[in-house]
């Protein structure tokens, strides 16, 4: 169990959350914190096909305690759901229960891309490992000119010489793109660009249209950078990173990739330890000590994994 099945796992609960899976996937438990001006933990426990426990508190206080036989929401209100289903799932109602609402929308705009699963294969249905988004041509519409522009620029950055992008209608009605590359008379469709380049293609495009929705997105993206040379890998890392960050886009991204680990502030990394069957997190939250007495050393952001850091300064723990 590591990364890959940590965010799998992620992905898993935001499409339960959402209707998409039913409680008979394998046991789990499960705690969310979002901070949006408030403050809400949320967290459930699946065992058997059903619900044993479910809790939401907004800022301490509590709007869902439920046990396996009983359950109480907002004002002690008793209620009695399904065994094999959230409450969040069967009471939603976004002017009572507006903290419900906020889970949910969460799990909703979640999206999730296993980076070198991307193909560029025209019969896949979709590049998307957990997303119900619509396809590249619609996304490509839907960003504004300037954004356009912006997606020429970073494929630019990372040394793809994209001349420009033109959208057109087939005969059957349905939308494609071409793309003409510098030095290459006749255009491509994104399905004929190398799966590199097709790659950075998909999750830039993915993230300019995420930054024009209303609601706040969060975007998982497993193995970032697989298959990309040290220069493409670290720039995609810096532009994604400094674009989210700005755009009020949650990403998660999983690497074992120096290179790019070496781009990323430290403040932003989930060290992720296995003991047995479970997995452990250290960051800058949880254990913001030892990520201090690592900055003092002054060796690079991979030196945390590749030496003993951790080990030698976690020994008592």
């Amino acid at each position: 169990m590591g990364k890959s099945r940590t965010v799998s796992a992620l992905g898993q609960v935001a499409r339960f959350i959402r209707g998409e899976a039913d409680a008979n996937m394998d046991d789990i438990e499960c705690s969310l914190i979002l901070e949006n001006g408030n403050r809400l933990e949320y967290s459930f426990e699946i065992k058997g096909g059903e619900i044993q426990s479910e809790i939401l508190r907004k800022d301490g206080q509590s709007l869902i305690m439920r046990e396996r036989f009983s359950a109480s929401m907002y004002n002690d209100e008793q209620v009695s759901p399904p065994a094999g289903k959230l409450l969040i799932q069967v009471r939603r109602d976004t002017q009572r229960y507006p903290e419900i609402e906020e889970i949910i929308r969460w799990a909703e705009h979640t999206s999730m891309f296993v980076f070198s699963n991307i193909t560029t294969s025209p019969n896949s249905l979709s590049p998307y490992a957990i997303s119900n988004e619509p396809l590249l041509p619609v996304m490509y519409e839907k960003i504004s000119e300037e954004k356009q522009k912006h997606l020429l620029a970073f494929m630019h950055e990372l040394g793809y010489e994209i001349d420009r992008i033109e959208e057109y209608q087939r005969e059957n009605g349905s939308k494609m793109l071409h793309i003409y590359e510098k030095g290459i008379e006749n255009p491509m469709t994104p399905f004929e660009l190398s799966n590199g380049m097709f790659r950075v293609f998909c999750v830039l495009l993915y993230m300019l249209y995420c930054s024009t929705l209303a609601d706040a997105r969060c975007l998982i993206i497993d193995d970032m950078g697989e298959g990309l040379d040290y220069m493409r890998s670290t720039r995609l890392g810096k532009i994604m990173f400094s674009y989210c960050e700005e755009n009020h886009i949650q990403l998660l991204a999983t690497s074992n990739d120096s290179f790019l680990m070496d781009a990323v502030d430290l403040q932003y990394w989930n060290i992720l330890q296995r003991k047995g069957g479970r997995v452990y997190s250290l960051n800058n939250k949880n254990s913001k000590e030892l990520f201090e007495r690592f900055v003092r050393t002054g060796l690079s952001n991979f030196d945390i994994l590749s030496s003993n850091f951790i080990v030698n300064n976690t020994k008592d723990e």
